[in-house]
């Protein structure tokens, strides 16, 4: 087992701030260390490093990027080049200085394979979120604190309170010349049966994410003329969004296949036959973690249930029919304060002609482009959000699609995303996005739709599931 040792710069006041860094420093950060750098420190900090691989959030890594590549020849400088980086980011494809492996959401999974391997021991440094969820889950082995003598007054601490969690306790320290205290902090032993205690939990979390990643389709039905691509990117382990594409045949139970995809996400993978009929299907499920998931597992069954069972003929009132069914079964096996958004649809694969009813959901987005100018459809009317109502009643509408159209259905978590502000992506950015966008084919487009909800967040942790669904006519 690889060991995990977190190493940080502080001030006496608990404050960290790094910096970019310019080619004539000899280490990289921020100017309020300078006056306490030494050669002492210099050497302590080259031990500490050693013959180790680096653990950095994305920040760091650009930061670490425009440095060490440049930096002039000396030991330091070749072990952060030769050293593999693990970089959590959502823009894998941007990374060029290697080695590196990209780690995405899935973090604490990935940590944990990741010190299962055979290797050097993880330094992790320059991120307090990145910490702060390594010490949460037990993955920390060792916190070295270089104290610099300064009090800083303001910036972003370390920790939470400013102080260490109480799982650690110090081991050693050292007055460096400068003024800087070295202090070495250890996981406490019987502390760390907790944290064992808490992994096996987390591979409850990880049993039930795989069991929900099973739920999404991973093969799409084959419908002519029409693209087809969907993801979601949950913001835990264990998310409350919701997705399905089912292939519909009268008298037949057929649905889309399943075959190992990426992490509850699915690239635009057909099915050989062609389809009578296309179910689309969109949700969002109140709260997150646990409870949201089996609660997503109990609308996967209910609607699937309904759809496939007697399929019956195709129509708004039919699918009314459908939705209050589904509605009337939530209900029943959920918490009277529990409840999802929903939004359902038959494509008529032959006349084009979509059928749909909305449960309280985000109006998915139909674009259309007429005379040179783009016409926008929400497909909003339909019922209340499903599961709170016993007796809700829906009303199915209907919309003819037609060659060139592109439908967005997606959860508020991608419409949603915030920057370090606060501020919102908002749906009028996302369709103008997708608009600009409306030559690229279906996955292309849904690619380029997470990078920009994931460019305006700017490095803002994810807040909520996000997930989107797109056909292309």
């Amino acid at each position: 087992m690889r060991k995990l040792k977190i190493i940080e710069h502080i001030s006496l006041d608990g404050v960290i701030q790094m910096t970019t860094a310019g080619p004539e420093d000899k280490f990289p950060y921020g100017d309020w260390t300078a006056q306490y750098r030494s050669p002492a420190g210099l050497q302590i900090v080259n031990e500490m490093y050693g013959n180790r691989d680096l653990l950095i959030g994305r920040r760091t890594y650009d930061q670490w990027s425009g440095f060490w590549p440049k930096a002039p020849k000396s030991p330091m400088a070749d072990r952060m080049n030769a050293a593999t980086k693990y970089v959590v980011t959502h823009r894998p494809e941007s990374l060029e200085w290697g080695p590196f492996e990209a780690i995405g959401s899935d973090l604490v999974d990935s940590v944990r394979r990741i010190k299962a391997r055979n290797g050097p021991e993880l330094i992790v440094t320059g991120s307090s979120t990145l910490t702060t969820v390594l010490l949460d889950h037990g993955l920390a082995d060792e916190v070295v604190l270089l104290v610099n003598p300064i009090m800083l007054g303001k910036g972003k601490r370390f920790f939470e309170g400013g102080s260490l969690p109480r799982g650690f306790a110090l081991g050693t320290t050292m007055a460096l010349p400068s003024g800087i205290l070295v202090n070495v902090y250890k996981l406490i032993p019987t502390l760390a049966e907790e944290a064992l205690s808490r992994a096996k939990l987390e591979r409850e979390f990880e049993i039930a994410r795989e069991v929900q990643e099973r739920l999404f389709p991973q093969t799409f039905p084959n419908v002519a003329g029409v693209e087809i691509a969907a993801r979601c990117r949950p913001a835990q382990a264990v998310g409350g969004d919701y997705y399905d594409l089912i292939d519909i045949r009268e008298g037949s139970r057929t649905e889309a296949g399943h075959a190992p995809g990426e992490n509850i996400s699915s690239a635009s993978r057909t099915t050989a036959q062609g389809c009578e009929r296309l179910g689309i299907a969109i949700g969002d499920i109140s709260g997150k973690g646990m409870s949201a998931a089996l609660l997503m597992a109990s609308l996967h069954a209910s609607l699937r249930g309904q759809v496939l069972s007697g399929a019956g003929d195709l129509g708004t009132t039919n699918l009314g029919t459908k939705m209050a069914n589904v509605n009337r079964l939530l209900y029943e096996a959920s918490d009277s304060n529990r409840y999802a958004t929903l939004f359902y649809a038959e494509l008529d694969c032959a006349s084009r002609t979509l059928h749909y009813v909305n449960g309280g959901h985000n109006p998915p987005a139909v674009l259309r482009k007429e005379d040179g100018a783009w016409r926008v459809f929400r497909l909003a009317d339909g019922g209340p959000v499903i599961g709170l109502l016993a007796g809700a009643v829906y009303k199915g509408q209907t919309l003819h699609l037609i060659h060139g159209d592109i439908l967005l259905a997606f959860t508020d978590g991608i419409s949603e995303a915030m920057n370090a502000s606060e501020d919102e992506w908002g749906e009028h950015r996302m369709i103008a996005e997708a608009q600009a966008q409306a030559d690229l084919s279906a996955e292309e487009l849904l690619q380029r739709l997470f990078r920009a909800a994931d460019a305006f967040a700017a490095g803002a942790p994810q807040h909520d599931d996000m997930t989107l669904v797109v056909l292309r006519l």
